[in-house]
């Protein structure tokens, strides 16, 4: 037998906390590089000359008077924030791309590490909330292994940059009403200012944020404490709008207009599409209300699905039980703040009738809640079993493999991810599915047919 020598346990000690301070960094680099290897297999989707173009005219409208010409793209899409698109396209340039399959390889690459920083940040988050590294694991592989939104991040470069940026800003609000200070809530006012340029929707997070600070005004105890939030609101306030402001070519000379003409747009987009639901053709603005919840409900791995809605139900008794502490308690009223970002959009297309296309993908930035609550779930069923170790090791197994179970189903679905549906949906052939949801709508998978 080998002697290992006496320090044999200090390495294994070594080896333990390296991977529990930098397990999750690690687990993005992995899938990183999976990335990078996978990236090629996925085909470009219709809209992605569309919204570069829309990208290059806003470009030309910014570089001055001369140029400032209203074109097609201009016109019909400018509420389109170019935060994350124009550094792309300058990239393009400086690297001197000509042929589009290198710029689609750009565009898609940085599109994937995007959202693999956000899944990074929600690593971060979990892990502030729970106070638990495993947890915190949990819920970077809920983020990482939603099989729909893993191959948006591919070749939409929409709908999973705004929900990356969403994780961060829920990441910086948190870090900002935790540590009360200008510097704080000057990065959480710049990161929701960029959330709002990529989707006129981050407003969302912007009023919620303004008005928990109103709520502390009116708890402080003294005048000195009112100056304080006052001053750390108006600072947030002010970068959130400039950050906004300067990055939106459309608002120039008249932001409130444009801002509620965006807002406007955002539930009553002009363009109507059909699509296949519950097997009908459906015009995109007479969807039923249930159309999010359902496609939320039919496209999302059974694991979050469960735990989601235990750790909405958790919430929702918590703040019944103690409704004083909502109020006052920053933890608490930041787990309400997740339950009003998820449900509340769900709620306001289901009222509205908004104009929604293609599934539920103008709503992936609800998964992100939906996810924290979800590993929020397990956190607090684990709790409960706190005194016997071996169910609590159980649940840990059962429900990770059920994110294992997924993790196999997204291989065998490569590169059509995008088409993953779970139990509540009859799978038994192709043909039935086909003839009741809407499948490859961005018509990525046209690249395997042309192949052949």
């Amino acid at each position: 037998m080998i002697e290992l020598g006496p320090y044999t346990g200090k390495c294994q000690r070594a080896v333990g906390k390296f991977f529990t301070d930098h397990g999750g960094l690690l687990v993005c680099g992995l899938f990183l590089l999976a990335g990078l290897g996978l990236a090629g297999d996925y085909g470009i989707g219709w809209d992605e000359l569309n919204q570069r173009d829309t990208v290059k005219d806003n470009l030309r409208y910014i570089l001055g008077p001369a140029d400032r010409v209203v074109t097609r793209h201009f016109a019909h899409d400018r509420f389109y924030g170019v935060a994350f698109e124009l550094p792309l396209l300058l990239v393009e340039g400086a690297l001197g791309l000509e042929d589009y399959y290198d710029v689609h390889r750009l565009r898609l690459t940085a599109t994937h590490l995007f959202f693999l920083v956000g899944a990074f940040f929600c690593y971060l988050l979990a892990w502030r909330l729970f106070n638990s590294r495993l947890i915190a694991f949990f819920a970077l592989l809920l983020f990482l292994l939603h099989p729909r939104i893993y191959a948006h991040s591919f070749f939409n470069t929409k709908d999973p940059t705004f929900l990356s940026m969403f994780v961060i800003a829920l990441y910086l609000t948190e870090r900002a009403f935790r540590k009360d200070t200008l510097g704080a809530f000057l990065l959480l006012g710049t990161a929701v200012g960029l959330l709002t340029n990529l989707r006129i929707m981050g407003i969302m997070l912007l009023l919620a944020i303004i008005g928990m600070r109103a709520l502390d005004v009116g708890l402080a105890g003294s005048w000195r404490q009112r100056k304080g939030i006052l001053a750390t609101g108006g600072l947030f306030v002010a970068a959130a709008g400039l950050v906004w402001y300067g990055l939106s070519p459309n608002a120039w000379g008249q932001p409130l207009e444009q801002l509620t003409e965006g807002l406007k747009q955002t539930y009553a987009h002009p363009v109507i599409w059909p699509s296949l639901f519950q097997g009908e053709i459906v015009p995109s603005a007479e969807r039923p209300p249930h159309y999010g919840l359902t496609w939320l409900a039919i496209s999302t791995l059974p694991v979050a699905l469960l735990l989601g809605f235990v750790g909405m139900a958790v919430v929702l008794a918590r703040g019944r039980t103690r409704p004083g502490v909502v109020f006052s308690n920053n933890r608490l009223r930041f787990w309400w703040l997740l339950g009003g970002c998820f449900g509340l959009p769900l709620l306001g297309v289901a009222l509205s009738g908004a104009n929604i296309y293609d599934g539920w993908r103008q709503l992936y930035f609800v998964y992100v809640p939906f996810g924290l609550l979800a590993a929020g779930g397990l956190y607090w069923i684990a709790a409960a079993l706190s005194r016997q170790r071996w169910q609590r090791a159980g649940v840990y197994g059962l429900f990770g493999l059920g994110l294992g179970l997924t993790a196999l189903q997204m291989a065998q679905l490569h590169p059509w991810q995008h088409l993953y549906f779970n139990f509540l949906v009859d799978r038994t052939t192709l043909n039935q599915l086909r003839t009741q949801y809407e499948l490859d709508y961005w018509r990525v998978t046209f690249r395997e047919g042309l192949e052949y």
